[in-house]
């Protein structure tokens, strides 16, 4: 073994690093391990919260319930909302397409910034389908 270039007050500090991201290696594993019980927990309990509200929000659409009180003082509300659908690699496609064989006379007049930006918002924010949902929002009274 070749005698590495460095003074033995380097060799300490070294030493001294490795020891120390041994330590916090071990105290990370030792944390993640007393973690996964309550993780595995949470995981459940968030799956049988989703069913749970599901439930709930069939009930409560199909009799035109907005709000559902809890005791004496918390309620649960139901809102609807909207949001856009992800947009897949086919989507894109679809839109870009689309965009070159019916829409580019439109932008004949713009700057190539200008028909950048009119791309991008044409597959990104025009292009995108909404979808409605529902959720129950916990308020207290």
């Amino acid at each position: 073994m070749s005698e590495l270039p460095v003074t033995d007050q380097e060799i300490e500090f070294f030493k001294k690093d490795v020891g120390d991201y041994n330590d916090i290696d071990t105290q990370i594993k030792d944390v993640k391990k007393k973690m996964k019980p309550f993780q595995d927990k949470l995981k459940e309990l968030t799956q049988r919260k989703k069913k749970k509200q599901d439930e709930v929000l069939n009930f409560m659409s199909s009799n035109n319930l907005d709000v559902c009180h809890v005791g004496d003082d918390s309620k649960l509300e139901l809102k609807n909302t909207e949001v856009s659908k992800p947009i897949t690699k086919g989507d894109v496609y679809d839109r870009i397409y689309k965009f070159f064989s019916e829409e580019t006379e439109k932008t004949n007049d713009m700057n190539v910034q200008e028909k950048a930006k009119y791309l991008h918002d044409y597959i990104y924010v025009e292009g995108r389908e909404k979808v409605p949902t529902q959720k129950l929002v916990s308020k207290a009274s």
